[in-house]
């Protein structure tokens, strides 16, 4: 299994070096797993992973998210979703690192997104979707540079 889970240590001394006012891109990008697994007992049933990722990790997600905002500019705005076509540099050297999807999302600060993944809401609600449905993952934050 790869890299799915996102810790709260993590996101702690990720803080430290953000700017509490700044805007963020997260990068995510996403292998799926062929059929999501949830744990024995889970009311869910089993579907491709893609289809429960976007279909009920996103819609929790994005609902928590809407909730949360006080007001639209603190909602988190995807500014590009695709399917991966190619892995062009890694592939032919020796890199066997693939995903199949990309998604840059933009929060209007490091803490709006915090304030969604460590609520109870998310944990109960989304997170599961997420971690049934994801078999590898890369998170990466991002600020705007200025050049």
């Amino acid at each position: 299994m790869g890299l799915v889970e996102i810790k709260l240590v993590d996101l702690a001394e990720t803080a430290k070096s953000i700017a509490a006012d700044k805007p963020v891109v997260m990068v995510n990008l996403i292998k799926f797993k062929e059929q999501a697994t949830y744990p024995e007992g889970s009311p869910h049933t089993s579907i491709p992973g893609h289809e429960a990722y976007y279909s009920r990790y996103i819609a929790n997600f994005s609902r928590i998210s809407t909730s949360m905002a006080s007001n639209p500019e603190d909602k988190f705005k995807p500014l590009f979703l695709g399917n991966i076509q190619a892995n062009i540099i890694a592939k032919p050297y020796g890199g066997d690192e693939t995903f199949d999807m990309v998604g840059i999302i933009h929060y209007p600060n490091f803490a709006a997104f915090r304030k969604v993944i460590e609520c109870e809401e998310y944990k109960e609600t989304a997170l599961p979707h997420r971690l049934a449905a994801i078999e590898d993952y890369r998170l990466y934050l991002a600020t705007e540079m200025v050049v």
